[in-house]
């Protein structure tokens, strides 16, 4: 009976010694799977760290380009204000030549004592010459609105100036008024001296419009009678 105890102890013993063994194999599949599984997560954040570093590099050269766009857009900004300045000189100065214009349309159209006298053909040119004027001023004022409205128009604004080769000055203005002086000087000396020869008086007016590409050329010849017949 007690040999029996003692081998079936025996036997206990074994079997405890066999289950630990077998229970310390298990913590070291447990072990070499955890193992396994931060070195999936290494090559994980390997792989993250690499994308990650790439994409530092496109941000980089985003913030390069974004940089270089940024300048770009100032210098752009800068030519508009230059052209819209350029074009708003250029409007004042058509505005100021067609004044005068219409001021020399004025006097010949509107002249009452008839020391200026002229054909249907040439009072019609004038009547073209101010309409052209008319609408030539509303389009440029379209025009401008336009570049103050998009703020990104670049492009070489240029201004033909052509006109600057005509006198526009109130010299005409002070011409044609002593012209009218002359005149009555020379009907009151018919009263005292008599009537003298036959004397004419030239007056010659030519001006010169560019307006929208288009050249207007209207140039008068007014022969006046020293009696203003």
């Amino acid at each position: 009976m007690d040999t029996t105890m003692v081998n079936l102890w025996t036997l206990f013993e074994q079997l405890v010694r066999r289950m630990e063994i077998i229970n310390e194999g298990n913590e070291s599949i447990e072990f070499i799977q955890v193992v396994k599984d931060f070195e999936d997560f290494r090559k994980k954040y390997q792989r993250t760290n690499q994308e990650l570093e790439k994409f530092k590099d496109l941000l980089l050269k985003a913030e390069t380009g974004r940089s270089a766009l940024d300048v770009k857009l100032k210098h752009a900004r800068n030519q508009v204000d230059v052209e819209i300045k350029r074009r708003q000189r250029a409007e004042a100065e058509c505005a100021k030549l067609e004044q005068q214009i219409q001021l020399i349309r004025d006097i010949l159209m509107c002249d009452t004592s008839g020391s200026i006298q002229l054909s249907e053909e040439q009072k019609s040119a004038l009547a073209f010459l101010n309409r052209g004027q008319a609408s030539s001023g509303h389009a440029g004022n379209n025009r401008l609105s336009t570049i103050d409205e998009s703020g990104s128009i670049l492009s070489d604004i240029s201004f033909d100036k052509t006109d600057e080769s005509l006198d526009w000055d109130s010299s005409l203005v002070k011409n044609f008024k002593m012209k009218k002086r002359e005149k009555r000087r020379s009907n009151s000396r018919q009263f005292i001296d008599g009537p003298p020869g036959p004397v004419k008086k030239t007056c010659s007016i030519g001006s010169t419009v560019d307006q929208a590409n288009e050249s207007i050329v209207a140039k008068t010849t007014v022969t006046v009678p020293s009696d203003g017949g």
